[in-house]
């Protein structure tokens, strides 16, 4: 039995380090090579979330905690320091009950769910971790110029307008240092947005997961906008699917060799029968587990990140395993407003 206020002191972190910005001369030089790497990184796959990696050369990365403070010091555009004080808010919690046996979500039923966008066209999608950041995958933002990108929070289908849609736009991108396009391992990325959102009513943020918890025999919720086969088209509404998430050792004894799956991914679905998966379009998406001691209130397991194929048997979905970058994470939400999964009286 996890105990949930214990966990989430241990998981909470924020290591400040100083950020750097590319000038606009270098930023003026690498666009277009960047561009086109990003083009390829993200269109080139076809029957995937992104294309199976043909090797594995990167090293994983092993996090530790801290404890945070709830009075932060936020950053401009410019990274100059400057005080902020930030409300008491909850993460993780879902705004209605999830459809049993159904595929499409309620309307802002994930409210940490976020669209993201260049040049104003779907490509990926996101889950908002605070007032200030997106966490999302590396190869959906990796080589991209930040002013392109755009995020949309609250959005349940794609073609119709909405009120309650939250629109920002990066202000900032940092990718993983170690991420690499060929294995995929550390695909995990950190949007920053222009300004913050609030996360006091329908919109919150996503709790963070418990720190080294495997997950293993856990049902996660994949959520996204991708397709729902392999060769469809994208989905117009927010679609969510269960999916089981299997050990690292029956990953690697699947169709994926033990060296293609990292200790720094997660792996999840119907290994005998396939048939429940996330696919092309759903990249940089939450899975989301629900708290042991809250069913309604959910932690981020994983991203999406690559697979062969789409719910093929034998064949999982991996993700990016988000409880192996606490520290990271903690090292790079500078200036962001932290939520908690408790009242902050029960501290």
């Amino acid at each position: 039995m996890m105990h949930l206020k214990l966990i989430w002191i241990l998981a909470a972190v924020n290591v400040p380090l100083s950020l750097q910005l590319q000038s606009v001369q270098d930023l003026a030089n690498g666009i277009s090579n960047n561009f086109l790497e990003w083009l390829a990184s993200i269109f080139l796959p076809i029957n995937t979330t992104t294309a199976r990696p043909v090797t594995n050369n990167s090293k994983p990365t092993t996090p530790s905690t801290t404890t945070t403070k709830r009075t932060t010091t936020a950053i401009a555009i410019n990274l100059d320091p400057t005080e902020r004080e930030c409300s008491v808010c909850l993460c993780g919690l879902i705004n209605t009950l999830r459809i049993v046996g159904g595929q499409e979500t309620r309307r802002h039923q994930y409210p940490w769910v976020a669209v993201v966008l260049l040049n104003s066209r779907f490509y990926c999608s996101g889950s908002l971790i605070n007032d200030l950041y997106v966490l999302t995958a590396a190869h959906c933002v990796k080589g991209v110029p930040v002013e392109l990108i755009e995020v949309r929070l609250l959005e349940h289908s794609r073609s119709q307008k909405d009120a309650f849609v939250v629109r920002r736009f990066a202000s900032h991108v940092k990718t993983h240092e170690f991420y690499s396009p060929v294995s995929f391992d550390n695909d995990i990325a950190l949007i920053r947005l222009d300004r913050p959102v609030p996360v006091d009513g329908t919109l919150r943020p996503i709790c963070m997961p418990v720190p080294g918890y495997s997950f293993e025999g856990e049902l996660g919720i994949v959520t996204g906008w991708g397709v729902q086969a392999e060769g469809g088209l994208a989905s117009d509404t927010l679609r969510e699917v269960s999916v089981v998430i299997i050990t690292q050792a029956e990953c690697r004894n699947s169709s994926y060799s033990e060296s293609e799956i990292t200790d720094n991914m997660i792996c999840a679905g119907d290994l005998a029968e396939g048939g429940k998966d996330a696919c092309t379009g759903d990249s940089g998406s939450p899975l989301h587990v629900p708290f042991e001691e809250e069913p309604g209130q959910y932690q981020l397991a994983g991203i999406v990140s690559w697979g062969d194929g789409c719910a093929r048997p034998n064949t999982p979905g991996v993700y990016t395993r988000v409880n192996r970058y606490l520290r990271w994470i903690g090292a790079n939400i500078h200036g962001a407003c932290l939520c908690t999964p408790y009242p902050e009286e029960d501290l």
